[in-house]
């Protein structure tokens, strides 16, 4: 969800026909609220795409504020994840197109940092990646996301130990910088169950990383 530049809130979400990986569909819709959230506009689909299965839309504004990105995971988990674009509050998306490789995972959400920077977790699949169906993180500028770059790197954050068995995270960004990453998953490997599981990083720290 975003608040549009007239005060009102876009919301997104997903529907389908069907259940589980059967789906005959998946798709993301829209709404708008002028009243916090009290009332909703009817929906409409702003994104379905023949032989693909978007989902689990996360959407924010670029730096100017002139722009909207939606990052969509892609249920086939046939290629990369998806994004779209719209420079009109939402009134028209761009057509969806495949996301760099660095990207491409389930359940999408993130922050901008002081430095400008965007930290985006979400749970890992990309193809061949070594932290496939893990708990990561991707960092790199908006620009990076709109050309299609991979980005400046992707760091693991969390092992789950079952795989795949987590996400949905919250992601705050502190007064200090520091990033904080919620999420459920397997974090002990015994007879434990899953637990919710926060993880705090700086960049600073993440880039110190990169150099070593």
């Amino acid at each position: 969800m975003v608040r549009l530049n007239d005060g009102r809130y876009l919301g997104l979400y997903h529907r389908a026909e069907g259940k589980g990986e059967g789906r005959a569909y998946l798709e993301v819709m829209q709404t708008l609220s002028g009243d916090g959230g009290f009332t909703w506009s009817a929906p409409r689909s702003v994104a379905r795409v023949a032989g693909k299965k978007p989902c689990e839309p996360f959407v924010f504004r670029s730096p100017d504020g002139g722009e909207l990105c939606c990052l969509m995971r892609e249920n086939t988990h046939a290629g990369y994840s998806l994004q779209m674009f719209s420079r009109d509050e939402g009134a028209t998306w761009s057509a969806p197109s495949d996301t760099a490789w660095g990207l491409t995972g389930d359940r999408h959400m993130g922050v901008r940092t002081q430095d400008g920077r965007l930290a985006i977790a979400f749970r890992d699949q990309a193809p061949h990646s070594p932290s496939k169906g893990h708990f990561v993180a991707w960092v790199g500028t908006y620009d990076d996301i709109r050309q299609g770059r991979p980005g400046q790197y992707r760091v693991k954050l969390l092992h789950g130990h079952t795989l795949f068995d987590l996400g949905y995270p919250g992601v705050e960004l502190l007064p200090d910088g520091t990033i904080v990453a919620t999420t459920y998953l397997k974090y002990w490997n015994d007879t434990r169950k899953h637990s919710v599981v926060s993880t705090r990083f700086t960049l600073a720290e993440t880039d110190a990383l990169l150099r070593k």
